[in-house]
């Protein structure tokens, strides 16, 4: 038999790797540090708010100010003082505490801010300072990269800084400058829709080429395979038959790749996916079907090609070359993980910030349901919480879905700024426990119940088993589709909304490893054509269509209150129980090469899915190798 190389997980980003995430989290401790901590952290009408900022070891300061403003303004001072339009408040210190990591002593602070009425959006900066000294120090955040060292980089500003962080993966150097942070007091909660969803993640180039048309042959995976929008349009009622509830369309927008993460334009079609008349029949289609449509929107950077960043380089007066952060003009800029072709705007900038705000917009009115906001940590917290506000009044109940591959306490401080984030932590351990094997049932479990408690009720986690920059799981897991369907069936009984990457449901796999042997990475290797008719894996659709229908009609097993009734590490056993409007149904996943059998808690039990086949014996349920299923008590 061939040998199958497989890599392991590779999360791209700033967290990619343990050296990486050392050196990010030193550099920010030793600094000051805010991570927008706030209490309540999705403020209402007359409530006061509490900011905590921690000052590192090296940071000399006994004041810490915060000015604000509430008029949209920018927020402005200087060592106590504010400027004319802003507000200042005077935090006070709470606590001093030991922190081995940097062998030195941390401050904690608290600075409250007045309540302030609906609809309000508070802006506010954050700065450390010497009563007896002189200048002061701002709170500051990564805004981007360059390619090589620090020498590239030009003089900074006041108040700028850097964090120079080289790794294996990349020759990086990461871009900090002091931030404006922000939030929006009423925070009216994420669509109701979105509870109920389950979304369908389509590649366009990779789905269908449209009726009577056969998918292209290039030579490599990056070139283009001729999927379209009306592509799409045409299996509308394929994607229905899978509960679909919800489409994740890739960028649409004209670019020169096949991804399309490199916008040329925000305000047309990709020719070579359609027209605008296409994807208006698309978004009709798909509603009459009571589907919606999100886009995916990458407002951090776009293509060198584009015709803004060629003004901004042609001439040096230019108002647009202040959108973009020129280390050395024109030639050396701040892009994407340092990718020359992808810039990256400034969006605290108001004109490039206005022009992404206005673009989104266009869209909404357009028909569009929401948006999948790719690189969400690249902008600021600030920009989030303005384009948020401006697209709930084009569209109140759009969806807005941030990509932030980040820490835990990162993806919750998007609560009341965004509606959700990607779920890249459940991510990482369902692949762990049940395609690597490099977590066991009692760790997962664990693991489970500290996620899921500690995000806020109302904070979408649309969950993946896998997506268009890593391996597929069924590659992972070497084509065993029992281990994938073991997998979707914890997905699917988990509570927030799962997300199926399109081919995963007819077997699509790939042909080499997204990092190949040289070590170079080919996320394209996890984007091949779409598997139609006979070459779909039937079986394995059955099973999705069924796990979809199961989940909408059966509400109560992903909603309910959840409890670990038999956890078994050596057999790769794991039981929950969940409970709701009077049904308690059991979930059993038995991870194992070997059949083996799950107790039952008291009571009589029915069998209503199965991955493969059960059996109810003597108060256990017996399962294959690899094998789960669902029952529900019946008395």
């Amino acid at each position: 038999m061939e040998q199958i190389h497989v890599s392991a997980d590779f999360i791209f980003g700033t967290m990619a790797t343990d050296s990486r995430r050392l050196g990010y989290v030193r550099a920010e401790l030793a600094g000051i540090s805010h991570r927008y901590r706030m209490e309540p952290s999705a403020p209402k009408a007359g409530e006061p708010v509490r900011l905590f900022v921690t000052l590192g070891p090296s940071i000399t300061a006994d004041c810490v100010s915060v000015y604000y403003t509430t008029d949209g303004s920018e927020p402005a001072g200087q060592r106590g003082q504010p400027a004319p339009g802003s507000a200042v408040a005077s935090g006070q210190r709470i606590a001093s505490q030991w922190d081995t990591l940097l062998w030195g002593y941390a401050e904690e602070w608290m600075i409250e801010l007045p309540p302030q009425a609906t609809g309000t959006v508070v802006r506010y900066r954050i700065e450390a300072w010497l009563r007896e000294g002189k200048g002061s120090l701002w709170y500051s955040e990564v805004i981007g990269a360059t390619e090589g060292d620090g020498s590239v980089i030009g003089q900074p500003g006041p108040g700028d800084h850097y964090l120079r962080e080289m790794g294996a993966e990349f020759n990086l150097t990461f871009y900090r400058r002091p931030r404006t942070c922000a939030y929006r007091v009423g925070d009216e909660g994420t669509p109701a829709w979105l509870n109920e969803a389950l979304i369908y993640h389509i590649f366009i180039d990779r789905f269908h080429p449209g009726p009577g048309r056969q998918f292209a042959d290039p030579p490599t995976p990056m070139g283009i395979y001729g999927g379209t929008l009306a592509g799409i349009t045409a299996q509308l009622d394929y994607i229905a038959s899978l509960g679909t509830t919800a489409i994740w369309l890739s960028p649409l927008f004209p670019s020169p790749s096949h991804h399309g993460y490199d916008a040329t334009d925000y305000y047309s079609v990709e020719p070579r996916l359609g027209t605008m008349i296409d994807l208006q029949h698309l978004l009709a289609a798909a509603h009459d079907r009571g589907l919606r449509v999100l886009l995916d929107f990458t407002a951090n950077h776009f293509s060198n090609q584009h015709p803004i960043f060629q003004r901004a380089i042609s001439d040096p007066t230019s108002p647009e070359r202040d959108w973009f952060i020129f280390t050395r003009y024109p030639d050396r800029y701040v892009s994407f993980f340092g990718v020359h072709e992808l810039p990256q705007l400034d969006l605290d900038h108001p004109a490039a910030r206005q022009f992404m705000i206005d673009a989104a917009r266009y869209w909404l009115e357009q028909g569009i349901d929401g948006y999948r906001l790719d690189y969400t940590i690249g902008p600021s917290h600030d920009f989030w919480t303005v384009f948020r506000a401006a697209m709930r009044t084009v569209k109140p109940d759009c969806v807005l879905l941030g990509e932030a591959v980040d820490t835990a306490d990162i993806l919750r401080s998007y609560y009341g700024r965004l509606d959700g984030c990607l779920d890249f932590l459940l991510l990482q351990a369902l692949r762990r426990f049940f395609a690597f094997d490099e977590m066991n049932a009692s760790a997962f479990a664990v693991f489970l119940q500290r996620h899921l408690a500690y995000f806020p009720t109302g904070f979408a986690l649309p969950s993946f088993l896998d997506n268009h920059d890593m391996n597929r799981f069924l590659w992972v897991v070497r084509g065993d589709t029992r281990r994938l369907r073991l997998a979707a069936l914890c997905q699917y009984t988990l509570p927030h909304t799962p997300i199926l990457y399109y081919g995963t449901e007819v077997g699509l796999s790939q042909r080499l490893d997204v990092r190949h042997a040289d070590g170079s990475g080919h996320p394209e290797e996890s984007r091949l054509p779409m598997l139609w008719s006979e070459a779909q894996d039937r079986e394995l659709l059955a099973f999705y269509c069924r796990l979809g229908a199961f989940r909408r009609s059966t509400t109560a097993v992903w909603r309910g209150q959840r409890t670990f009734s038999h956890i078994d590490d050596h057999h790769g056993q794991l039981a929950y129980t969940c409970t709701a409007n009077g049904e308690t149904w059991l979930v059993a996943l038995h991870h194992s090469s070997q059949a083996g059998s799950i107790p039952l808690p008291a009571g009589t039990w029915d069998i209503a899915f199965v991955t493969q086949t059960a059996e109810i014996v003597a108060g256990k349920v017996w399962l294959p190798a690899y094998g789960g299923a669902v029952l529900r008590q019946l008395s």
